[in-house]
């Protein structure tokens, strides 16, 4: 699965389990971060296969070199396992566990990946929206949807003219 799928689901189940800061880094390290090792196979793979080879539905070059971890497989569970247990703490185990089920979830649809990801990413979307939604109705009961929609529409807005201003301070340029 792509990254943002992993993303997606990952915000929605730490959405779900209302979780505080800490549990969100755990959990986005387990869920999403476990993609960050094929950057490293990349080079080599674009290498062997050229740029055009990203694009195909699996990265399988047939050459018996790895490009996913561990981490990738359910034998990585017997690492994520004891961490879980000796933490008290299930958080990456689920999360891990939910990352493992979308890449088999694409390996055994590999023919129809781009659908399949495409539906999942959608309805993912949808439940982050929805959740969201619930949400801010619990805060504000006499909200609509057109409401919460513009809070949101604020929100980005804000968020965006801040990271503009804070690159452009980076940057020297005011």
């Amino acid at each position: 699965m792509l990254t943002i799928t992993h993303l997606a689901a990952a915000v929605l189940l730490g959405m779900l389990l209302n979780m505080n800061r800490d549990e969100w880094f755990v959990a986005l390290t387990f869920g999403v971060a476990v993609d960050l090792d094929h950057a490293f196979a990349a080079p080599r793979y674009i290498a062997d296969n050229g740029w055009d080879a990203i694009l195909r539905p699996s990265w399988d070059d047939e050459s018996g070199l790895p490009w996913k971890s561990l981490f990738h497989y359910p034998v990585g569970g017997f690492v994520v396992a004891p961490l879980a247990i000796g933490w008290r703490f299930m958080i990456p185990l689920l999360f891990w566990s939910v990352h493992v089920a979308g890449d088999y979830l694409q390996n055994w649809t590999i023919e129809q990946s781009a659908v399949v990801e495409s539906v999942l990413l959608a309805g993912l979307s949808v439940g982050i929206v929805f959740v969201a939604y619930r949400n801010w109705l619990s805060l504000q009961p006499e909200g609509d949807f057109k409401g919460f929609m513009s809070v949101c529409r604020s929100r980005v807005g804000s968020f965006a003219s801040g990271t503009g201003r804070a690159i452009r301070a980076r940057l020297g340029s005011t």
